[in-house]
């Protein structure tokens, strides 16, 4: 009889500023936090969701549309930041104290634009 193999979903890892990051945000009282089987992630109260972890460093961040667009010419500079198939969201990458600052910022941005 052949074995059986278990596979186990472990967590996945996330780097000190991302933690840094969730614990800041988990502060936040515009935003609601859920701890998703893909990860964590964040909705402005009563409304959509505007950020979820997407594994190792990256977090995407739904701005919105009008506001990637309105935002694009400073972030296309960014090399942390890149365009998400939905033309919303952004993917950041946090491995620094500038990214780190970056997504809180964009965080803010984020609230503003999804508050229903």
């Amino acid at each position: 009889m052949a074995g059986i193999t278990a596979w186990r979903r472990t967590p996945q890892r996330r780097g000190p500023y991302v933690a840094r990051a969730l614990a800041e945000l988990r502060s936040w009282p515009a935003l609601a936090v859920s701890d998703t089987r893909r990860g964590v992630a964040f909705a402005v109260r009563g409304g959509a969701e505007i950020l979820r972890t997407a594994g190792g460093d990256e977090v995407r961040v739904r701005l919105s549309a009008p506001a990637v667009e309105r935002l694009e010419p400073y972030l296309a500079g960014c090399g942390q930041v890149q365009a998400c198939p939905d033309p919303a969201w952004v993917a950041v990458q946090v491995d620094a104290e500038p990214d780190l600052e970056l997504l809180l910022a964009l965080t803010s941005v984020a609230i503003k634009e999804n508050v229903a």
